[in-house]
């Protein structure tokens, strides 16, 4: 009699690479409008930061799934949720070529070129392979130093964890996006702190908007 009311499970579960289009476009954006806001506009390299987001954000994806679905093997495991995002990678791109859905976002602030620079990067094998880096959290090219001397600069929060804390990669990816938005070359201390403050929020809570968003579909499945 209710069965109408029923969710099903397969169609909750296909809704994440949908998800992950628009959080992680949402974020990139976000986060270059700070910049350019800051007076960088052409000074940083927008696609560079876009893949950065993209790469993270996968791997947020993908640790969530296997946190949540248990999936049993550290490599098999990454390989398992990438293997999903792939092979659902078209239907997000075949909904992104329908001018309703282009049009409705670009309403919400999207630009042709944030849309098709998300269609190129976001599933792309130079994507997963960046999300598998920061998923071993290996070759990221931040070390501890790097971490606490952004704490001491910009987020004291970094200082007060234990060094175990500080190896989540969500650290390393932020001082990764600083790096990539030149904010440290504004002259003026005040502005260039508040600005960094803002970039790291923005970035950090696309991603725990990603990761909830994720579990929340999952939990329906």
């Amino acid at each position: 009699m209710f069965d109408f009311l029923k969710r099903d499970p397969a169609k909750e579960k296909q809704k994440i690479p949908s998800e992950v289009f628009s959080v992680t476009a949402a974020g990139a954006v976000n986060a270059c409008n700070i910049l350019n806001g800051a007076g960088l506009r052409g000074r940083f390299n927008r696609d560079a930061l876009f893949a950065e987001v993209c790469g993270f954000h996968i791997k947020t994806v993908i640790a969530t799934m296997i946190r949540v679905e248990d999936y049993v093997g550290f490599t098999a495991a990454f390989d398992k949720g990438a293997k999903f995002l792939l092979e659902n990678a078209p239907n997000v791109l075949a909904r992104l070529r329908d001018p309703q859905v282009s049009s409705g976002l670009r309403t919400q602030g999207f630009t042709s070129e944030d849309l098709n620079l998300m269609a190129n990067l976001l599933f792309a094998e130079t994507t997963f392979q960046l999300a598998a880096t920061y998923y071993t959290g290996m070759d990221l090219d931040v070390s501890e130093e790097d971490l606490l001397e952004f704490g001491r600069k910009y987020n004291p929060k970094l200082l007060a964890l234990s060094s175990e804390d500080r190896s989540n990669s969500i650290y390393a990816y932020i001082v990764r996006c600083v790096r990539l938005s030149h904010l440290e070359e504004i002259p003026h201390q005040e502005s260039r702190t508040s600005c960094l403050v803002r970039f790291n929020d923005t970035l950090f809570q696309a991603a725990l908007e990603m990761e909830k968003n994720v579990e929340n579909l999952l939990s329906k499945a």
